[in-house]
């Protein structure tokens, strides 16, 4: 299907576009050295706050270039690009998340959740990661840290905002801690 999906879309994936005729020993020696995470980088909701931080980790713990996409600044085609060539994609919980589907088997995906939204309540990732033929290993994270958190409770619906939900329901949601 995502393969389906990047010729209607006509994306070369990284592998496609790297080829350049070697040996299989080169192709592998080459694949080693060039394995890379993608993080997801927002500017404006869902956050990471400590981006620059998760990045210097990411490429420290496993020894791989680290590359940000951000769908405020790039079109879609150029991140599916991007991540169909990744050994790991790291975002926030949110829809962007469906672009996993473009991994390469093998690779993993790892959705980090923010305060008071309990993982195990918001699975359709880690479902996707698990579909017959996707090969995804799924990690999720959890913020459990109030103070490592910035809430934005006035900003309309689509942005994340609690504004337009009754009184009763802003008060539950404002008061969830899981």
């Amino acid at each position: 299907f995502a393969k389906a999906m990047m010729e209607r879309m006509n994306i070369t994936s990284v592998d496609e576009a790297e080829k350049d005729g070697g040996s299989a020993e080169e192709e592998k020696e080459k694949e080693k050295k060039d394995e890379y995470i993608v993080v997801f980088s927002r500017s404006t909701t869902r956050l990471i706050l400590n981006e620059a931080e998760l990045i210097m980790a990411l490429a420290q713990e496993f020894q791989m270039r680290v590359v940000t996409v951000s769908l405020e600044e790039q079109t879609f085609p150029s991140i599916v690009q991007v991540i169909s060539g990744a050994s790991m994609l790291v975002s926030m919980h949110g829809a962007q998340l469906v672009s996993a589907l473009f991994l390469p088997r093998g690779a993993a995906v790892v959705e980090l959740f923010p305060f008071a939204v309990n993982p195990e309540q918001y699975t359709p990732y880690k479902t996707l990661a698990s579909l017959p033929g996707m090969d995804l290993q799924y990690v999720s994270w959890r913020n459990t840290m109030e103070e490592n958190t910035i809430t934005h409770p006035d900003r309309p619906w689509e942005q994340g905002g609690i504004a337009h939900l009754e009184k009763d329901e802003q008060e539950r949601i404002l008061a969830s801690k899981d």
